[in-house]
């Protein structure tokens, strides 16, 4: 004997599915491009910025094949679509805090937990000393930087004063690390643009 379902049974099977679904996606596996924190009040009073970390504070040790130049274009490339945006550098009291990330591929030797803070992996920005220690507080869809793609080009806000995550945009794989300006500013360009 067939059995076939009910028209009583379909939207307990809809409301099943939709509860199911609801528990496994987060904005990285809809394919979002940016996350924006829980916490976070409106970004859209942010006027004023300043760098997270405005100098490093090691000399770079860059690994074979990447030039020290990526990191000057990305500072720049940043800084210049955050004018364009109607964005000011402020010296002091900034509204939000910048800071970036490209995540790279690391010998073996160099990928161990102790060289990280929590959450963080080998990137460019560390290898210009530029290892970030800002918190995330389980952020909906947060990855670090060592679960992106190689070339992944990671723009991050930060709240001055509590030092926690604000928001944070990515271009998958988008840096090649022989990109000239040129190629720097338009990937930072369609990171920025989803802020």
């Amino acid at each position: 004997m067939k059995r076939f379902f009910s028209l009583s049974t379909i939207p307990c099977l809809f409301l099943g599915l939709l509860y199911l679904s609801s528990c496994v996606t987060t904005s990285a596996s809809m394919g979002a491009k940016s996350i924006k924190a829980p916490y976070a009040s409106s970004l859209r009073t942010v006027k004023t910025y300043a760098w997270y970390q405005p100098e490093p504070p090691a000399e770079p040790e860059y690994l074979k094949g990447y030039k020290p130049a990526l990191h000057r274009n990305l500072v720049q490339a940043i800084e210049q679509q955050l004018e364009k945006k109607g964005y000011t550098k402020a010296e002091s009291n900034p509204d939000v805090l910048v800071a970036y990330d490209v995540s790279v591929s690391v010998p073996l030797e160099k990928d161990k937990s102790e060289n990280f803070s929590e959450g963080f992996g080998y990137s460019y920005g560390y290898m210009s000393g530029y290892r970030y220690d800002y918190g995330h507080s389980d952020m909906p869809g947060y990855r670090s930087v060592d679960l992106f793609k190689e070339g992944t080009l990671i723009i991050d806000l930060i709240h001055p004063r509590s030092k926690m995550l604000l928001w944070r945009g990515w271009a998958e794989g988008a840096v090649d690390f022989n990109d000239g300006a040129n190629a720097i500013e338009n990937r930072v360009e369609e990171v920025l643009e989803q802020f």
